[in-house]
């Protein structure tokens, strides 16, 4: 089924089951409190499935290596059930709220397309870790690891078979953090990395181009995940675990553009947002415009 960015499916995620101390939970309340449906509406025609609902199990922070990891595994299964269903209606995902950790849900989710699924992963951290090599034992910083197959396997093959997707399939995007071990990890793995440092030597519009030729002659669709720290704190300060020195507007809307132009999309995620830096709504309203008014103009 072809999926196109005209007709687009919203699931917000109320939850936060793979960070610490963030309010990412209200996330997709506060961007639907900005307008982001009506704003997408100017541009597509959407349909709001709503927020996901789903019946967590206690809080498990017992092993400090992977923390919580079966309500990691409850909400990932029911997105992907979801993600599938909305995909089912032909509308493209368009997942809002939450944090990294469902990563897995939504691949799996769509996987359902039965098409060869690129990855561009928008991210100032790597998210490459494993419980050996994981300084905070969050889930959220290990989701791409465990899509690529590596990591727990609690999570690693929740869904019966690992990786979810392959290593050279994965792109990721902006990072300018990562942990000494998940540094190497990366560069061991046949991940592809954009740093901070190359976009700048780049360009952001060039680079995203680069990438798009590299996924599009083996992927038959592209998911693209954002984590909104990826943004300098100037352009947008709600961030859950901020970085300096990030993308600024118009990077971050070349980078957009050449995607959303490209045809290929397949599925959307804005995530990590702390609304509880965001007390009088300026920071959601922020992104409403930065993510519309890109989308309004290509």
């Amino acid at each position: 089924m072809a999926l196109t960015l005209l007709r687009i499916g919203i699931i917000g995620v109320p939850y936060n089951t793979g960070s610490k101390g963030l309010s990412v939970e209200k996330g997709a309340e506060a961007l639907r409190n900005a307008g982001i449906v009506d704003a997408l509406r100017r541009f597509s025609e959407v349909v709001d499935f709503g927020d996901i609902n789903v019946n967590l199990p206690p809080p498990d922070h017992s092993n400090p290596k992977l923390l919580n990891p079966d309500q990691v595994e409850v909400l990932c299964r029911a997105l992907a059930t979801k993600v599938k269903a909305i995909i089912d209606t032909g509308c493209l995902p368009f997942i809002i709220g939450g944090d990294c950790s469902m990563l897995m849900g939504i691949v799996e989710g769509l996987r359902s397309l039965e098409l060869r699924i690129g990855m561009v992963y928008m991210d100032a951290h790597g998210d490459f870790n494993t419980p050996e090599t994981t300084p905070s034992g969050i889930i959220g910083g290990m989701d791409v690891a465990i899509v690529a197959g590596r990591g727990p396997k609690k999570l690693a093959v929740m869904f019966g078979h690992s990786p979810l997707l392959p290593e050279e399939n994965i792109v990721l995007y902006g990072v300018r953090d990562l942990d000494p071990l998940e540094a190497k990890a990366l560069a061991e793995s046949k991940v592809r990395v954009y740093p901070r440092e190359k976009i700048k030597a780049q360009g952001a519009e060039k680079a995203a181009e680069e990438i798009l030729c590299y996924l599009k002659s083996k992927c038959g669709c592209l998911y693209l995940h954002i984590d909104l720290d990826v943004l300098d704190a100037s352009v947008f300060s709600a961030q859950g675990l901020p970085v300096p020195d990030g993308l600024s507007k118009e990077e971050f809307q070349s980078t957009l553009r050449v995607l959303v132009t490209s045809g290929k999309l397949c599925g959307v995620a804005l995530m990590v947002f702390d609304a509880a830096k965001d007390a009088d709504g300026s920071q959601a309203r922020r992104i409403v415009e930065l993510v519309a008014g890109t989308l309004l103009n290509v």
